[in-house]
Formats: structure tokens, C-alpha cells, sequence
């Protein structure tokens, strides 16, 4: 077959219909990941090139404080543009510091000195290219809402951006052909999960099956989860970002003890359903663990779109509009029989909210509070001077909240004057090796347990 032709795959559905897609062989991968995946790759190159001006990127790390912790690890270990960081940082630092002052000094704290909604500026031009990409290929299909063809490769979260710029009726219609895509790559897993693995792991974002990192070893390992108040002293890393990868690695042990005790019937408690998060449950270094984990956000990708369909027929419905061609009710399966219904309510669960990213959520909070409630005593306080204080990322998140006659001037102070002495590290030529390391978890920091995840 020559190469870039279209071939169809078959799937049966529920009700004994057959389900036919187009996936392009050649290259089974979501086309707005590669644009994505292409952009971040160049990212640093461009906006750290000689040429280019220091006071761009500089005002899009101090408002978005700096990188995510995946372009920040990259980042920091990127010696080709050392000076340029150096420089870059030193200007976002002298941005902020006059902002953190006012924030501070505001009694009722109104002036927050960051957005609350930050993006990383990496991240942000991968999205960018991303929804540049899919731009013709949404008009494409608009032409002819023909079956999906390159859209069947899009990945859930890239075909989400792609819906959300097509009007109801056509979103509908885009969702439903969707919904075979899924339940093909369904059933592909549950007729051979080491086949249909790589089809469902682009379907949620990824080239590849990842390789396996040090995340396995952390967990066998056991790591004691130290209570915040043993790393306020600690010179070398943020209280609150040690704290979250201790959460992260216990929901990484729950994660592990829910698909070794299957018969608990227990996995969808802990299962994620985000691209990072499933990358995570990689780590275990099980693909059979990894296909139970794949399947089971696959069922809630399929229960997401059929939620956002029936929405759709309700609006549609409320504008007096007929029920759309694509429309098929969804058919009531028969109630099991008692010796099988524990068992099929058990395999038929699935995951609507990543429970990887609800475990990070709660984990912040409770650090937070646990935080500000040391605050209030001088020994903490103390220790806390000695240390490293705290990320920027987490200074502005606890800052709003605290205690304005007591924690927040002296937290203002403290990170003051770290910035102070950041700033003066990066203007010095001949200064310490590290220095733009140092810079770029200052401003949003990770773990030292993840920093080689």
C-alpha cells in the first residue's frame, strides 16, 4: 500500500452495529502533538538566541514565574544558553521585586503582584503551535463532516481544542464520530492489551510507550515522607515542593497497591487520566499494570464525550432545533445477573477526574495550611530564615492567606532578600557555577526526589 494511504479499522458496537474509521497508517500519531512537540523542542533556542531581546522573555517569566518543572529541568541543565538565562532572570527578578514589596505592604492584599492563572511560557507556545495546527485541518473537515480521517489521530486533549472552536450542531457531530475512535481503540485493548497499548497511548498524547525512569526505584525504595516541619531548615530546597513530592509519591505507592490487589476492585481510586500522570504510572514498569491503567482512561474519555453529547442535545433541544443525524440514544444494557454483577460493576468502572492531579491539588493545601500554621512560631520562623525559604510559585500561592501583622511582612522580607542576593549572583560574570540552575527553581521550583523524573 503506498505510503500516507488511509486504512480502515473495524469495530463492533454494543448493539452488534459496525463501526468504521479511517486511521492514516503511515503516521499514527496525533499531527498538533508533533506541531506541539516540535515547538517546545526549539523554544529555548529561540527566545534565548543573542539576537533575540532580554525584556520579552524576562516579562513572561516574572508574570508567569518562570517554567514548568519539565521545561524548568531542561532548562537548567542547558549550558549552551547559560549567560542568556542568567541575564533573563536577573531582569525578571528585578520586575518583582518592587510588586512583592507592594503586595506585602497592601493591608488587605489586593494587589497581588502575579495572575492567578499562570501558564508556563514553553508550555504556552507548544499550545500555541498546537492550535495552529489544527487550524486547517479543522476546516477540512468542516467541508465535508465526512468520517474523521487525520482527525481520528488527534489525542483526547487536542481533539478537545479542536471541538471547542466548531459550532454546537458540527461539535455534536465531530463528538460522536469521536466516540468510535474510542471504542475501537477499546476494544483493540481488550482484545490484545500489548497491541492496542500504543494506539491508546496516543489517543492520550504520547509518541511512544514511555521508557522507565528512576520513579519505580522511589517507590520500591520506600522514601520516608518527612513532615514539613523536619525541611524548613533544609538550604537546598522549597518546604512545600518536598512536600508534593512526597504526595506524589504516595499516591504513586496507592497507585501500585490498587493494580496488585485487582480482587480489591480498588484502581479507580487512584488512577490517573491525564497525559503526565499516566507517563507517572509508566514508572511502575509494568506494561500489563500500564494497559489496566490506559483502558481505564480510555472508558473515561468515552463517558466524558458522551456527557458533552448529551449537553449538545439539550441545547439544541432548548433552541426548538430537530434532533441531529448523528444522534443515537444511548441503549440501557440488562441488569447482571447476582453471580456476575460485582464483577462487571468492578470492570466497568471508570475515571472522569485524574486522580493524579486530585491527589498534587489536595497535597498543595494541605502543605499550605500546615505551612502558615508553623509560621506563627518563632522556632519555625527561625528555621525557616535558615533554609531555603520558599519558591516563588509558593510564596504567591500562600501569601494572599497569611497572617498580614505577622507571617506575610516577615515572608516578604526573607524572599526579599533571597531575590536580592539571586539578582546580585546573576549580574556577577565570574559568578558560581549553578547560578542559573538555582535561578530557574527559585522561581518555580520541584522536588529534589523528582528532579530526575
Amino acid at each position: 500500500m503506498p505510503e500516507g494511504l488511509p486504512v480502515h479499522h473495524r469495530a463492533v458496537n454494543v448493539d452488534g452495529s459496525v463501526l468504521e474509521t479511517l486511521w492514516p497508517s503511515a503516521n499514527p500519531h496525533c499531527p498538533a502533538c508533533i506541531a506541539a512537540q516540535g515547538a517546545g523542542a526549539h523554544y529555548f533556542d529561540k527566545v534565548f538566541a543573542p539576537n533575540a531581546p532580554t525584556a520579552t522573555i524576562a516579562k513572561l517569566i516574572s508574570e508567569d514565574l518562570g517554567f514548568c518543572s519539565r521545561h524548568g529541568r531542561v532548562l537548567a541543565a542547558d549550558a549552551k544558553h547559560a549567560k542568556a538565562v542568567a541575564q533573563s532572570f536577573r531582569a525578571a527578578t528585578e520586575r518583582i521585586l518592587p510588586l512583592l514589596h507592594q503586595s506585602v505592604t497592601d493591608e488587605r492584599c489586593e494587589r497581588l503582584f502575579f495572575r492567578s492563572a499562570r501558564r508556563c511560557p514553553a508550555c504556552s507556545a507548544e499550545e500555541a503551535a498546537a492550535a495552529k495546527a489544527l487550524t486547517p485541518i479543522r476546516k477540512r473537515w468542516m467541508q465535508t463532516m465526512e468520517p474523521l480521517g487525520t482527525v481520528a489521530l488527534l489525542c483526547e486533549p487536542h481533539f478537545q481544542m479542536f471541538t471547542a472552536q466548531l459550532p454546537v450542531e458540527p461539535r455534536g457531530h465531530a463528538i460522536r464520530q469521536y466516540l468510535d475512535v474510542l471504542a475501537i481503540a477499546n476494544q483493540d485493548m481488550e482484545r490484545a492489551p500489548d497491541a492496542g497499548l500504543p494506539r491508546a497511548l496516543a489517543l492520550l498524547g504520547y509518541a511512544s510507550v514511555p521508557h522507565q525512569t528512576d520513579a519505580l526505584q522511589r517507590v520500591n525504595g520506600g522514601d520516608a515522607h518527612m513532615p514539613i516541619e523536619d525541611i524548613l531548615d533544609n538550604p537546598d530546597v522549597c518546604p512545600i515542593c518536598e512536600a508534593m513530592g512526597a504526595a506524589h509519591t504516595h499516591w504513586l505507592e496507592g497507585l501500585r497497591w490498587a493494580v496488585e490487589n485487582e480482587a480489591a476492585g480498588c484502581l479507580w481510586l487512584f488512577a490517573p487520566c491525564c497525559k503526565h500522570h499516566v507517563f507517572d504510572a509508566s514508572q511502575l514498569g509494568r506494561p500489563d499494570w500500564l494497559a489496566r491503567i490506559a483502558a481505564l482512561a480510555l472508558s473515561g474519555m468515552a463517558e466524558q464525550s458522551r456527557q458533552q453529547l448529551a449537553n449538545i442535545i439539550r441545547i439544541l433541544a432548548l433552541a426548538d432545533q430537530p434532533r441531529p443525524s448523528w444522534y443515537k440514544p444511548r441503549h440501557r444494557r440488562r441488569k447482571a445477573s447476582n453471580s456476575t454483577g460485582l464483577h462487571l460493576a468492578k470492570d466497568k468502572r471508570f475515571v472522569l477526574r485524574c486522580q493524579g492531579c486530585e491527589a498534587e491539588a489536595v497535597a498543595l493545601e494541605q502543605a499550605s495550611a500546615a505551612f502558615l500554621d508553623l509560621m506563627h512560631h518563632t522556632r519555625y520562623r527561625n528555621l525557616l530564615a535558615h533554609g531555603y525559604g520558599l519558591c516563588l510559585d509558593h510564596l504567591v500561592h500562600v501569601l494572599p492567606v497569611a497572617s498580614p501583622n505577622l507571617i506575610r511582612p516577615f515572608l516578604g522580607q526573607l524572599h526579599t532578600n533571597r531575590l536580592e542576593a539571586l539578582r546580585n549572583a546573576l549580574a556577577d560574570p565570574s559568578g558560581a557555577p549553578g547560578r542559573e540552575r538555582d535561578a530557574v527553581r527559585r522561581f518555580r521550583g520541584w522536588s529534589v526526589a523528582h528532579q530526575h523524573a
